[in-house]
């Protein structure tokens, strides 16, 4: 079995939008600009800003909009996704002191 996981990043130009439908569980990461987050029958909005992460919380339509040129990452398997994270650090040189 092989547990790698590969995301691909959605980028998105300002004012460009992505429906996520039956999304509850999955985890929005943004990667770079800046993203606004709706869900069906949520009155809130959230914005998120690079580096900032969502968990989207409802069935339905969620709709992820880029207030700016933007990218982020969606993944419903939080657990590959940290597991992929630690594993890239692992790999990456160590910046010297």
């Amino acid at each position: 079995m092989n547990s790698e996981l590969n995301l691909s990043a959605t980028h998105l130009q300002r004012g460009a939008l992505q429906r996520i439908d039956d999304g509850r569980g999955a985890l929005l990461i943004c990667l770079t600009g800046t993203l606004w987050l709706t869900q069906q029958n949520d009155p809130r909005d959230i914005v998120l800003e690079a580096g900032d992460e969502a968990v989207i919380q409802r069935d339905g339509t969620s709709i992820v909009s880029a207030l700016g040129d933007a990218s982020f990452v969606l993944s419903r398997d939080r657990l590959a996704l940290d597991r992929q994270w630690v594993a890239r650090q692992a790999q990456a040189p160590q910046a010297a002191c």
